[in-house]
């Protein structure tokens, strides 16, 4: 029996020199091909004399035994199904006719007028061949036939001539799945964008701006694990808030409002995909991922590839949110006239619904081009398969893990975080006075601390003043740049709290006021003037008659 090896050249077969690529193989050629080598192994095995085997195979292939006998010849060389494919009729692509001076000058003219830096149009190509044949008194050559040349070039070798390394590398790299994870949870990847679309405030239904969104993609299924939506930009919080809506199942997060549609993603991820931005190097993300588990990684910087499978989610949910009222478009060019500002609608609690029903009820149930099927589907089968969605022991200290972090020295009269003081009376027995302590805020409520204690959990700190109402950071450093503007000497938390407090006034009566000024403006219903009211028939001037019956006197 003849073994046959496949090669990875063809040295001592003269194939078709007009196949350039297999891909320039039609698909009935390419199924002829293979019904030949079929056939052509067949052949070569069996206990039958080699003329037997030879002529069952012509019959199969209805050819003659000579021709049965050449494509033995062919495919013992290279065994391999393009060394069987027919020759193609027609000139050799491949060839050229130009003449090798004329060839010389063509070359010469694309390397010194077309892989140059600052790049050049491919016409000062063929100008330099036109003024290069003139000196040497040749027949220039035709324009296609310069252009044919140029395109015919390696991409990669353009690149790097024209634009640079970096640019031939993403070219020579082109497919954007470079990482893939091959069960559910093993892979996340996480990243922000400014939402396309105006939102308004919940009180005087105003614009006022474009939303942050946050999203969380679950690498295998492509399954959305979480998001987060806010005004602020891209900090800790964020991360924190969409890891713990990716982490959690769905029911325990704000974000999920009540519906039918069911998402059903949920669990602690293996390994953690984010780019580079400050965000995602602070001491709480990292600390968070160590302390559960989590494998954070980091894209190489400027290889945007190794972040396709979220651009490619954010340009999805980006396209849907342009059917949205208020959306900004793309691009200032493709919105047209269309005044985002003025045509928004929705508050951000309602953007917030709008997009949970766009993931859990849409998206998830779409088949996906990459995967073949559904999120849904792919994190269904991947569950079959072994995975099993892993839940922190203790949700809310998850949620505390991934909260931003500060380092504080006890104090004899406790904490201090934004010249706020903090007490409880278990801070004696956690640390010694002067010792620093890992410290965890939220930026939302700063009514209290998490302190990291020696046992790894977290004890949570309340204001020492427990009369002083909840407040936001953002709303205590406007607090503070109020206090320095009327540079009213040191600032205390008196002060800040005080100032807090006025603020809050103002707001509460500039709504009402406008509330006022709103209903003012408002065209009263205009009340139909009071019909006229006929004549009475009756002379109410002459005196009353009584009946007898209405006659209380004696009886005569």
């Amino acid at each position: 029996m003849i073994e046959l090896r496949g090669i990875p050249s063809f040295p001592n077969l003269q194939l078709d020199q007009h196949l350039a690529t297999l891909r320039d193989v039609d698909p009935v050629v390419w199924n002829k091909a293979q019904q030949s080598e079929a056939a052509i192994r067949d052949a070569l095995r069996g206990d039958r004399p080699i003329t037997a085997r030879i002529e069952a195979a012509a019959k199969t292939l209805g050819v003659s035994p000579r021709t049965v006998r050449r494509l033995i010849a062919r495919y013992t060389a290279s065994a391999q199904t393009t060394s069987l494919i027919a020759h193609l009729r027609g000139p050799n692509k491949s060839h050229r006719r130009l003449g090798p001076e004329i060839e010389r000058i063509i070359d010469a003219a694309i390397q010194s007028h077309y892989l140059v830096r600052p790049r050049k149009p491919m016409e000062s190509v063929y100008k330099e061949v036109k003024s290069r044949c003139h000196a040497e008194k040749r027949v220039s050559p035709s324009r296609n036939s310069v252009l044919k040349r140029i395109r015919a070039l390696d991409a990669r070798l353009v690149a790097r001539k024209r634009l640079g390394a970096k640019s031939a590398e993403s070219i020579a790299l082109s497919t954007p799945g470079m990482l893939e994870a091959a069960e559910a949870l093993e892979l996340i990847q996480i990243d922000h964008t400014l939402a396309d679309v105006m939102i308004v405030d919940s009180v005087h239904r105003r614009s006022i701006g474009r939303p942050w969104l946050s999203l969380a993609i679950d690498v295998a299924t492509r399954s959305v694990l979480g998001f987060h939506l806010g005004l602020e930009a891209p900090s800790a919080l964020a991360v924190a808030l969409c890891i713990e809506h990716a982490v959690l199942p769905k029911s325990r997060s704000a974000a999920a409002p009540v519906t039918e549609a069911s998402w059903d993603m949920f669990g602690v991820p293996k390994t953690i995909l984010v780019d580079n931005g400050s965000e995602f190097h602070g001491e709480a993300l990292t600390r968070g991922c160590a302390e559960y588990g989590i494998a954070l990684t980091y894209r190489p910087v400027a290889r945007p590839r190794f972040g396709a499978h979220i651009e490619r989610l954010i340009g999805t949910m980006m396209g849907r949110i342009h059917l949205l009222p208020g959306s900004t478009d793309s691009s200032p060019t493709a919105r047209g006239n269309y005044q985002s500002e003025n045509e928004a609608k929705l508050t951000l609690a309602e953007l917030n619904e709008w997009l949970y029903l766009e993931i859990a009820g849409q998206y998830h149930h779409d088949i996906h081009r990459m995967i073949g099927t559904t999120p849904t589907a792919a994190w269904a089968r991947s569950l079959a398969h072994g995975t099993v969605p892993a839940l922190p022991a203790d949700p809310a200290r998850f949620v505390i893990g991934f909260l931003p972090i500060v380092h504080r020295k006890l104090q004899r009269n406790g904490l201090f975080f934004e010249r706020i003081r903090y007490w409880a009376d278990v801070l004696p027995s956690i640390a010694q006075p002067r010792e620093p302590l890992l410290t965890r805020y939220d930026p939302r409520d700063l009514s209290r601390l998490y302190v990291l204690t020696p046992t790894k959990s977290y004890q949570a700190v309340p204001y020492a003043d427990v009369r002083r109402p909840p407040i936001s950071l953002a709303e205590l450093r406007f607090a503070h740049a109020e206090l320095r503007r009327e540079a009213k000497g040191s600032i205390n938390e008196e002060q800040l709290f005080a100032m807090h407090a006025r603020q809050q006034s103002i707001i509460t009566d500039a709504t009402k006021a406008t509330k006022a000024v709103r209903r003012r403006k408002e065209p009263q219903q205009r009340r139909p003037a009071p019909a006229e009211i006929p004549a009475s028939p009756i002379d109410y001037s002459k005196d009353v008659i009584p009946l007898d019956s209405e006659l209380w006197g004696p009886t005569q």
